[in-house]
């Protein structure tokens, strides 16, 4: 193509400040130029940049013309319609003129540079090569007259594959893509792109064995036209040519504009394509297929080249169309790319009458509508192929310690997973199930199931792997293996130990500490005989909240009297909360009883290391199953600016408990009176880590840093705004508040753009589906049961 595959980037040349940086040159005297000047020249650089704009969305406007200059669509001869080859060599100029300059300032090395030039070339090439056939067998259908010998169907796997290689145009190859006739020049300037790279990052043998083993592949149809791809590379590197008066700048417009007149009126293109044929013979001139008319090309490009550095000169005060230039510019690619099959697919669609004007207007309208909208979504997803090509082509250090994480059968594991794993951690994940979507990621190195003695298993998976970063997901996990402490001496533990743990296991101590650092607590009883819970009922205000203050240590005599732990119980008067204590009474322990806060769940993150907080993030509950408070199943990420002041008391309250590791401090947050009540201090990962990751807090990550590595952590800025839903809790939820507004506003989530889920995730997508086979089956199974025991 030749729009430049940056030669338009989505943020136009003027959006990026730095872009046609002035070069200051010494004066022979030795000074330098005054400040003033290059405030000037600045100026001069910003106006360039919005013409160089200007510019690409003209070629591309006149290469559409060109190319729906056909008359099924309209009678008469479309204006301009000529100009089109012309177009494909201004871009071809303007390309190299861009890369050279993004090259000379911010991607100056291999990593930057591919990383940025393959996320644009195939984030408009991959969903152009595949929607391409489509619409031609589409339209082909509906109406055969658009198509005739304007499109090819054979070797449909072939075309693909050589596109998406950008191999169509090499030797005397030339694949057409399908029906996509423009996509000839991206085959070209892909080449082009290579050769540079090769010629700027490579030194002595290796770039010449390199340049030669790059010519021998393409042949010499693309290098004939190398040459004008090269002009632009002068243009941009000829320091002369930046300093020339605005009066040489005018007469050099004036003339280039005169030339391209006398070019075109007697049609220098076709006359010198005609001189090449007598040359070489008709069966040559044939096999050069695009590149036939690169004698005058050369002249062409010469002709843009001094129109630039006239421009260049003169420096056209544009800045006011700047607001309106720049958004424009960033679709010229997706412009030059989509029209041609969009064309032709429309036309066929509408199929109107080509001599009245409204049915080509009417087509052209339906083409740039979906060019707009296809290029506003691919153009969303370049910084993601950016990142991902980045990951690839890097050769990041292979992190020193495995991990191994026990509990994989939650979102909490499966987000340790993708974590570590996306940071090339080596996982090893244990499973209770093997339904559990821990097992179906991709970035699992290696699953397992629980073995009864899970130590053991341990520790011969340490004999195995060698030391290694342990993770535990449950509480009674982590008493477990703390207990362990002596026989996993080959394991860093990535949480807390015993005596840390039970501060915040246990609810009295932990309030203690908070009241000691400002930290508002409602109020709490711990009855020890049903006689004081009574009296506490009478003096509580309603409802009540009854929670265990330890529930890990309660689990055993639970199971050992037949009771089920209760996360939490909401009594609305005294006679419910006392019937629910009086199932306790055997056991001689009772719940402890809080005063319900009024608000939303907040939650604030830290990631604490020698009494310092290394890392913080902080989430709202908007949606709680069930709904009076409990497991997260809608949430979103807060900035930290906000409850800054609480932020501040939730650190100090670790420090006070002198955590180490990662925690979640816990508070109920009413929007009315500003008050943030304690419920609790969650020591381990959290039910809404899928959430913080997503967000950029990637908590696995720096933990592994912190406290396997004793590095310091690499922490970026995460993400404000991002939403995470647990979508079966999110969905009994729905089911049990179920009303007209709830239902809408369950299925707009879908649509936002920055919400993500607790386990899908398009990146890794088999724990998704293992987690639903498993729920059917299990579901299928406790049916079976149901039907035996009747």
């Amino acid at each position: 193509m030749v729009r430049t595959a940056d030669a338009a980037p989505a943020r136009s040349l003027h959006a990026q400040r730095r872009v046609f940086r002035p070069v200051l040159h010494a004066r022979a005297a030795g000074g330098t130029r005054p400040a003033s000047h290059a405030v000037s020249e600045r100026a001069v650089n910003r106006s360039f940049s919005i013409y160089l704009d200007l510019v690409r969305i003209a070629s591309a406007l006149l290469v559409v013309l060109y190319h729906s200059n056909i008359r099924l669509l309209s009678v008469d001869k479309l204006p301009f319609s000529p100009h089109g080859h012309a177009a494909v060599i201004v871009f071809f100029v303007l390309s190299g003129y861009v890369i050279a300059h993004i090259t000379a300032t911010r991607e100056n090395t291999p990593l930057e540079y591919w990383s940025s030039r393959l996320a644009r070339f195939y984030s408009l090439a991959l969903p152009t090569v595949l929607l391409t056939p489509l619409l031609d067998v589409l339209g082909e259908a509906m109406t055969p007259q658009f198509y005739g010998d304007r499109t090819t169907h054979d070797l449909a796997w072939l075309r693909i594959i050589t596109s998406l290689a950008f191999l169509n145009e090499t030797w005397s190859l030339s694949i057409m893509s399908f029906s996509n006739v423009p996509y000839w020049s991206l085959c070209y300037e892909f080449w082009y792109y290579v050769l540079f790279a090769v010629l700027t990052f490579m030194r002595g043998r290796r770039r010449v064995a390199w340049c030669a083993g790059v010519a021998l592949l393409i042949g010499p149809k693309i290098l004939l036209l190398a040459p004008v791809w090269a002009s632009g590379v002068v243009l941009h590197r000829w320091s002369t040519l930046q300093r020339i008066r605005p009066a040489a700048g005018a007469l050099l417009v004036a003339a280039s504009c005169v030339a391209y007149g006398a070019f075109h009126h007697y049609g220098l293109t076709e006359a010198g394509s005609a001189w090449l044929r007598q040359m070489v013979g008709a069966h040559w001139h044939q096999q050069l297929v695009f590149s036939k008319f690169f004698v005058t090309d050369y002249l062409l490009a010469l002709i843009v080249a001094c129109h630039f550095v006239g421009m260049r000169a003169l420096a056209p005060p544009l800045e006011r169309l700047a607001p309106l230039v720049r958004p424009a510019a960033a679709y010229t690619f997706s412009v030059y790319l989509l029209h041609q099959p969009l064309i032709q697919f429309y036309g066929a669609l509408l199929n109107g009458d080509p001599a009245r004007p409204w049915f080509y207007v009417s087509t052209m309208a339906a083409v740039f509508f979906s060019i707009f909208a296809i290029g506003t979504l691919t153009e969303q997803q370049r910084h993601h192929w950016r990142r991902t090509i980045h990951r690839l082509l890097a050769a990041p250090p292979v992190p020193p310690l495995p991990a191994v994480v026990l509990g994989i059968d939650t979102p909490i594991g499966l987000a340790i997973i993708r974590d570590l794993g996306r940071h090339g951690v080596r996982v090893y994940g244990i499973a209770r199930s093997d339904g559990a979507p821990g097992l179906g990621s991709r970035y699992l190195h290696r699953g397992m199931l629980r073995a009864d003695d899970v130590v053991r298993q341990l520790q011969r998976l340490g004999e195995e792997i060698g030391p290694a970063a342990l993770f535990a997901i449950a509480e009674h996990d982590i008493l477990t293996l703390n207990k362990a402490r002596d026989a996993l001496q080959g394991y860093h533990m990535m949480f807390a130990d015993a005596t840390r743990m039970e501060r915040v296991l246990r609810k009295d101590l932990t309030y203690a500490a908070a009241t000691d650092v400002g930290i508002f607590v409602p109020r709490t009883w711990h009855p020890g005989t049903i006689e004081e819970a009574a009296a506490a009922a009478a003096q509580a205000r309603y409802p009540l909240v009854l929670k265990w203050a330890d529930p890990n240590a309660m689990i055993p005599l639970l199971r050992h009297a037949g009771l089920a732990l209760d996360k939490a119980c909401y009594c609305h008067d005294a006679p419910a909360m006392m019937a629910y204590l009086r199932r306790y009474q055997s056991l001689g322990r009772y719940p402890m009883m809080q005063e319900y806060a009024a608000g939303h769940g907040l939650g604030q993150f830290v990631l604490m290391k020698d009494g310092e907080a290394l890392y913080q993030f902080q989430h709202q509950r908007l949606h709680e199953w069930p709904p009076e408070g409990g497991t997260s199943t809608l949430c979103a990420s807060l900035p930290l600016s906000q409850h800054a002041a609480l932020m501040r008391q939730s650190v100090a309250l670790l420090r006070k408990l002198e955590w180490e590791g990662v925690a979640m401090v816990e508070y109920r947050y009413d929007p009315a009176t500003g008050q943030a009540a304690l419920m609790e201090v969650n020591g381990r990962f959290w039910g809404s880590l899928p959430l913080a990751c997503q967000a950029g807090a990637s908590f696995p990550w720096y933990c592994y840093q912190a406290l396997a590595l004793d590095h310091p952590i690499d922490a970026i800025p995460y993400r404000a705004g991002v939403r995470c839903r647990y979508m079966t809790a999110e969905t009994r939820r729905l089911l049990y508040v179920l009303n007209w507004r709830e239902l809408a506003a369950y299925a707009a989530e879908f649509l936002r753009p920055r919400s993500g889920y607790f386990v899908f995730d398009w990146r890794d997508p088999l724990p998704l589906w293992r987690d639903l086979r498993h729920s059917v089956l299990q579901r299928l199974r406790e049916q079976r049961y149901l039907k035996k025991a009747k």
